[in-house]
Parts: structure tokens; sequence; C-alpha cells
């Protein structure tokens, strides 16, 4: 009989240790986002093997799972389906079905692990670590083929003739997982430039005479002083880790925009969906009122947890209460049921900085008086909460649970 996996298996009021992580990176191929699930097919092994018979990775998220793009928070929602991503994955909670086990023979290719806590696209992976790409040269090779051309039709335009090539680049800053090293890149037409607050073409990033002919239709640029970041995809040679840059941040203004657009719709989507976390425990009172206890969940936006915060009891008088919050019972896929009807209101007693939080917590603990408590209302149930300055609104039918057979 084969040996039992070994690994952290989720539990509920327990956060991955740290390290308990089993790092797994592929291409975002498939999303199922309301019920925040996806698979990725993973990076090459230089077996063709694996490539050519592997199923790509089914996961799904955990509740507390950090989810970054370009950047910032976000949702699956919010990732292109071709992006390479990074993640931290677990063994599955126990008697938990949200993933199938992988089919006969395909043990070999699949890790056990899949279940995630933290995924982030390149941008944000390399960038949190501390590392960049410093550009040696960009190489474009030119279709002479194409009416175009310049040398062909004098009435030609480079920039409009079909060209791909090569962006050449070396790692910089501290050591990180992932790639490392000298690396290259395929680029082409499609690959986007993002330099200041523009989308531009390859030839917008040096003057005409900075480029040099190499060959009658290959031009290169070997810049003084580029650094930059990139979200890779899909090559042809995947299974011996080659990859196409997909998007390239030139200058950190472009990376600036990147980031602060991420995090508008992050801001965006939590104001309408809430706050999610998790019930630490439940004071029964008499009369079906209580005092909840519960622990946001981390990774979001520093201003809606100030929104939280602000409604913290102001002075110390003993007894002092706060403003309200709205709690709305949910499943671990974040997924409420109609959230006003589902949902109750009370008031804040207490909120609490808890010291030196767990990865996946935002040490935030509040305490809530419930006049009436719900059903949900349960040491380790998931919940989402808001304040009076977020939306209250029927979310499309689809992001609702309806009932027991759809959670």
């Amino acid at each position: 009989m084969a040996a039992e996996p070994v690994g952290f298996v989720p539990r509920p009021l327990v956060f991955p240790p740290l390290g308990s992580g089993t790092a797994v990176s592929g291409e975002l191929v498939e999303i199922d986002h309301v019920n925040r699930r996806g698979a990725l097919r993973l990076f090459g092994d230089f077996n063709d093997d694996r490539y050519h018979s592997a199923a790509s990775h089914r996961f799904a998220l955990l509740p507390y799972a950090i989810v970054r793009y370009h950047g910032a928070p976000a949702e699956l929602r919010d990732i292109s389906i071709g992006t390479v991503l990074h993640g931290d994955f677990v063994l599955p909670p126990e008697g938990s079905t949200a993933i199938p086990a992988p089919a006969r023979g395909q043990e070999r290719y699949v890790p056990p692990q899949n279940h995630v806590f933290a995924l982030e696209d390149d941008f944000s992976f390399y960038e949190s670590r501390g590392r960049a790409w410093k550009v040696a040269a960009i190489e474009l090779k030119y279709d002479s083929s194409s009416r175009e051309y310049p040398p062909q039709h004098p009435q030609g335009s480079w920039r409009r003739t079909p060209a791909a090539g090569v962006l050449r680049v070396t790692a910089t800053g501290t050591a990180a997982g992932g790639l490392s090293g000298e690396q290259a890149f395929s680029i082409d037409r499609s690959t986007r430039v993002w330099r200041g607050r523009e989308l531009v073409d390859w030839e917008d990033l040096a003057p005409e005479v900075a480029w040099q002919a190499v060959a009658q239709q290959t031009r290169v640029w070997k810049p003084e002083a580029m650094t930059v970041q990139v979200n890779l995809t899909w090559h042809p040679k995947w299974s011996v880790r080659e990859f196409h840059a997909a998007d390239v941040w030139c200058d950190e203004e472009s990376r600036t925009l990147a980031r602060e657009r991420q995090r508008q719709i992050h801001v965006r989507h939590m104001l309408h969906r809430w706050l999610p976390g998790w019930i630490d425990a439940v004071d029964h009172e008499p009369g079906g009122a209580g005092v909840v206890t519960l622990t946001l969940f981390g990774g979001m936006d520093a201003s809606l947890y100030d929104l939280v915060k602000s409604q913290a009891p102001k002075g110390p008088q003993p007894g002092a209460r706060g403003g309200s919050l709205v709690i709305a019972a949910a499943e671990p896929t974040l997924r409420t049921w109609w959230q006003e009807h589902d949902s109750k209101d009370g008031t804040v007693l207490e909120v609490k900085d808890l010291p030196q939080p767990p990865f996946g917590s935002s040490g935030i603990q509040v305490r809530v008086r419930i006049g009436q408590l719900l059903d949900g209302y349960r040491p380790g149930r998931i919940v989402r909460v808001r304040t009076n300055q977020f939306q209250s609104v029927k979310l499309p039918p689809e992001e609702r649970v309806k009932g027991l057979e759809d959670r």
C-alpha cells in the first residue's frame, strides 16, 4: 500500500505554518471564479512525457488564500487565462471533494497538494521578493515578406511590419524561487510593452539610430540601464521551460500604474462582496443573542481594514460600544447566500490587533454583539462582514448559494 502524502492538512481555525506549502508554478488554463477554483499547466520538467500526457493540475483556493496580480490584491476573475502563476499548495482538507482525485496513472504527473493559500503572477511574485530583470538586449527580426517591410517597399513602416524576437535579461536583486540567472523570453507584436502611462511599440523604446542592424532583417538594441518586470505565458517549448513575454513593464511609473489600477479593481469588488473571515468563538446570551468573535482574513487592501477599525469603540471607558458591523454567513468558497437576508448587524464591542498574525490572517479580531444569532455563526465557520461604508446589494445569481446542493 502506498504511503499517505505528508504535509499540512487544512482544518478550521488553523492557518498554515510558514514553510508548510509546496511551491507549484504553471500557466493558468482554466478558472471557475465563482467557486474560486482553477487549473494550471505545470512548468515543464525537461521531459516531454509530462507535457504531452499530464492532465492540468486542478486546484481550489482556501478561504484565506491570498491572491495577487500586478502587485496588488486580486481575485481569480482578474487574472487572464494564459498567465504564469506561482503558488503555495497544501493537501486538501479532510473529507473535501472540491477537487477530484487524479485519474488513474496521473498521480506521477500531478502532485497531491491541490489547495492554495498563496497565488501570484510573475509581476507580484518577483517584485515581492526583491527581484527584477535587467535588460541585456532586445532583438527584433522583421518579416521581409510583409508589404510593409521597408527594403522592398520604401513606403513601408518598420512599426507595422510583423516582428518576432527575444528579450534577453539577467535576474537582479535578492534570491527567490522561480527563474534566475540569464533568461531569453520570446517576444513579438502581441507582447504588451508598458512605458509610463502608455502602451508602446518596441521601436518606441529607443531612437532609430540606437537600433543596430546585425542582419538584413534583424535589429538589436542594448539599453545601458533598463530594469523590467514581465508576465510570462506559454511557449511552444514549454516542456523545457521556455516562455513568451505577454507583458513587459519598462519603468517604475508603468508598474505603479498597474498596481494602482488592480488595487482599485480589488477595492470595488470587496465593497460589494464584503470582507471574508472566520468565527473564532460565540458567547451565547439569553434570548438568542450573543457575542461573536471573528478574525478577518489577510491580503486585502489596507483601506478596507481601516473601515472596520473605524467602528471600534471610542474612549477607554468600560462597556464602551462602537459602530455597527453586518455579518453574513458564507461558505468555504466565500460565496454567500442572500447577503442581506442571511446576515445580522450588531454593535462592535472591540477591534483588536493580534500580535504576529500568521500568513492568511489580517491580525484583526473583532467582537460584535448580535441581537439574534444565525445558525451560520459557529466557531470555524466562514463569514463576510461589512460596515455601513460598504455596498448593500443583491449579488448576481450565480454568485449566491441557493441551497445545500449548491454549496
